[in-house]
């Protein structure tokens, strides 16, 4: 078809809009040709004109009609022109559409999506310039009708349905079979330009623009005929080829060829697709290509966690985490979660029967902690490597460390030896002489760096705990020794783990450590002022004295039944001190801990050599060691059973007797005597029997000796009765818990009572049985009633 080039220069009078519509036509076929010509100012303002002109005109020469002033009153002229003009504009470019199609149809593949989009980028500039210049006729003739309920719509609008309708859906099928082969070759690595592709999907976006729609209608035309076409494409593309990969190739083998399948295909859906079509297009392919294979990852799961092969399991768990975070990820949380719960477990038997383990509790603590953090630290790795910390996954690993931290070979279900071991692995890194246990951390790191290191690793297992009240107990108990005994290995790493253990316990079991700190400095300036309070008095010491003052709310230490006699000297400067506490605190009382306390002794042996035979033997002992050897000092003098040179021979009875100990206590320092060969036996044992004398031939390469060791016996004693208190102190909280869900609901179930008290005591797993056992209590205290209606149902009794 030949249009002209150029347009008139002279405008057609106002009144005729048959020049009119001619001139414009003119004008309106350069625009659609050549839209890069630069009309020029003059050529811009005439059309426009020319357009004003036409709506406004009072004659018309379609069909002889004329119109009077009358009827130019009711705007029924530029009703009529408005409409003339519209559907002249409307013919005028659906013609232009025939030619673009014709012109289309010479083109197929590449060159047919190359032609198309020189098309509508030509077309787009177009619609632009005829639709500023028709602006009158949107404003007025248009809005009109639109108003009124007509079904029209602007310009703008108006060019883009007719290519819709007029072009796109006659070349439809033979452009989308353009793109998808377009889109089959790049999959299969062949070169292509994928720009073409996005200028198409781009136009199917605008050709659904509307302006009488929203936005979701705007897009269903690039749903339908474009976004949907090329799902259906792709996931067929990816069936085949995801059966290819599977005859040919491994699991693994597939994994690996669909990580880099998909990561192509999201780079490129990135360039063409439209942002809120992403989603949808990337769902279809992981359901054809992850979904379905499912159940073969989960197969390869296990053996890839058996090989550590970090990279494949980042890349399955990539693959999985693309359907879902939540439920498509579950099935692999649970094997996960089985494996290390199995590698836990395997982890503490094989520590558990070697010799090593057996020979102290010491030794079991540290083997067995090390191995739960060797297991965790392991399993965390891999979940910050390759599971980029999936909360998911993290919750699967606390869970199964839980597990085979509190249920093993060395801690049998129901019992309390896991926070045991915990809290003398702990008390081992705190204590001097634990050099063996406190192992070297980074290069370059000082000791107290390496020590909040393995701090920090032991905390973190304190949240694995099921009965976080044993550990506090005991460690309270270590604390204490520690503070009492003087064998923190530093101030520093014990302040480091009590702020750790508030972080992850609270204040209320911390706050306690801290008064018991408190107590040691308060307690070193009393007995400071103590002793220059005698100096002052003339009173001066026989012997060094260290007094700790210990608040018996803040210390887990228990009073001795049993009234040690000590030794004269020992005893008169006690009261000395009791004396000067009690006035400087007017009605508190002194309960005196002689079996924490220890003490330094020299003793001199005849047959000593080198300088234990001038200077003697430093023995450590504890107060009742110090009160029993006290008896057999040669400057005693002479009395019933005084009858060697180098002391007395002492039955077991007369020792009870002197000491005022019990005779077990009595018979258990004897053996470490005996056992350190510092007495002899008279008959080689220690029971009622026998007679003791020290050890005229005691000799020792070392010049001092600890003899206030805890014994096995007493270790034994001490836990047995910290458990007993710790299951007293649970009766407690569950009565507590029990009370306070009552009053806040007066009535309640047995059943739901006993569910709230379980869900609201985190300290520990409060059982049923237990519950049972505190409602009864609390219904015998008259705190609860059994309803009169219904035995199974509690009132609350103000």
């Amino acid at each position: 078809m030949a249009y002209s080039s150029s347009i008139q220069n002279e405008l057609p009078p106002s009144g005729d809009t048959e020049k009119i519509w001619v001139y414009i036509k003119a004008g309106l076929d350069r625009i659609l040709h050549n839209p890069g010509d630069n009309l020029g100012n003059n050529a811009y303002i005439n059309l426009y004109t020319a357009v004003y002109n036409y709506c406004t005109s009072l004659k018309s020469s379609l069909g002889g009609a004329y119109y009077t002033a009358s009827d130019a009153t009711h705007n029924l002229q530029g009703t009529a022109f408005g409409k003339q003009l519209y559907e002249r504009l409307n013919a005028n470019i659906a013609e232009y559409m025939g030619e673009v199609v014709s012109r289309s149809q010479a083109h197929t593949g590449d060159d047919l999506l190359s032609f198309y989009n020189q098309e509508w980028t030509k077309y787009g500039d177009s619609a632009k310039i005829t639709h500023n210049i028709f602006s009158y006729l949107n404003r007025h003739w248009i809005q009109r009708e639109r108003e009124e309920g007509a079904n029209v719509c602007d310009v703008s609008t108006l060019m883009y349905q007719l290519w819709r309708d007029q072009f796109f859906m006659q070349v439809r099928n033979t452009l989308l079979d353009s793109v998808f082969s377009l889109m089959t070759r790049i999959r299969n690595g062949q070169v292509a330009d994928i720009n073409l592709v996005k200028s198409v999907a781009d136009s199917f976006i605008s050709l659904g623009n509307d302006d009488t729609v929203g936005i979701s209608k705007k897009m269903e035309f690039y749903d339908k005929v474009f976004l949907q076409p090329l799902i259906q494409a792709s996931t067929e593309y990816y069936r085949i080829e995801s059966e290819r990969l599977l005859q040919e190739g491994t699991t693994i083998d597939y994994i690996v060829r669909v990580s880099a399948r998909l990561k192509e295909e999201d780079d490129r859906a990135e360039l063409f697709l439209h942002e809120s079509s992403l989603k949808e297009f990337k769902d279809a392919l992981n359901k054809v290509l992850i979904s379905r294979q499912k159940e073969r990852f989960c197969a390869e799961f296990s053996p890839l966690l058996d090989a550590r092969d970090k990279d494949n399991i980042k890349r399955l768990y990539s693959l999985m985490s693309r359907t879902g975070t939540g439920a498509p990820l579950e099935p692999l949380r649970l094997v996960f979660s089985d494996y290390v719960k199995n590698a836990g477990l395997e982890a503490v038997r094989q520590v558990s029967g070697t010799d090593e383990a057996s020979g102290s509790i010491t030794n079991e603590a540290r083997l067995f902690v090390t191995a739960i953090l060797s297991v965790h630290d392991q399993f965390a790795e891999l979940l910050h490597d390759a599971f980029d910390e999936d909360t998911g996954f993290s919750k699967s690993l606390d869970n199964a460390c839980k597990e085979f931290f509190n249920v093993n070979q060395m801690c049998p279900e129901g019992g309390a030896r896991a926070p045991q071991l915990l809290a003398h692995y702990c008390d081992t890194l705190l204590k001097k002489g634990s050099a063996n246990v406190r192992v070297m951390g980074a290069e370059g790191a000082s000791d107290e760096d390496n020590l909040e290191a393995q701090l920090s690793q032991a905390v973190s297992v304190y949240r694995f705990l099921k009965a976080a009240d044993v550990f506090q107990k005991f460690y309270s108990q270590h604390l204490a020794r520690r503070l009492v005994y003087d064998q923190s290995v530093s101030s520093h790493g014990e302040e480091v783990m009590i702020s750790k253990l508030k972080d992850v316990s609270g204040v209320d079991f911390t706050s306690k450590l801290q008064r018991m700190f408190l107590d040691m400095t308060v307690g070193k300036e009393m007995s400071e002022e103590f002793k220059e309070r005698s100096l002052e008095n003339n009173y001066k010491l026989p012997f060094d004295f260290d007094m700790k003052v210990l608040h018996t709310v803040s210390w887990p230490l228990k009073s001795q039944d049993s009234k040690l006699v000590l030794p004269p000297l020992m005893g008169s400067v006690c009261d000395q001190f009791t004396t000067y506490y009690q006035n400087k605190h007017n009605g508190r009382k002194l309960n005196w801990l002689w079996q924490y306390s220890r003490a330094e002794i020299k003793m001199f042996f005849p047959k000593a050599t080198g300088p234990a035979a001038k200077s003697g033997y430093i023995f450590s002992v504890t107060t009742f060691q110090l009160a029993i050897l006290m008896m057999f000092n040669a400057e005693s003098g002479p009395g019933t059973g005084y009858d060697a040179i180098t002391g007395p021979t002492l039955t077991m009875s007369q020792i009870v007797q002197e000491t005022g100990l019990e005779e077990s206590a009595v018979k258990g320092e004897l053996e470490v005597f005996c056992k350190a060969q510092v007495m002899k036996s008279s008959n080689g044992k220690v029971n009622g029997d026998s007679k003791f004398v020290l050890n005229a031939d005691f000799k020792s390469k070392r010049m001092r000796l600890n003899l206030s060791a805890a014994k096995k016996s007493e270790q034994k004693k001490e836990a047995e009765d910290t458990m007993n208190s710790v299951m007293t102190d649970r009766m407690l909280t569950i009565q507590a818990a029990i009370v306070r869900i009552m009053k806040t609901r007066k009535t309640l179930s047995h059943r739901q009572l006993v569910e709230d008290t379980i869900s609201q005591i985190k300290l520990f797993q409060a059982s049923v049985g237990d519950i049972k056992k505190a409602i009864d209590v609390l219904i015998d205290k008259e705190y609860l009633k059994r309803s009169d209606e219904n035995h199974n149902v509690y009132n609350y009794l103000a």
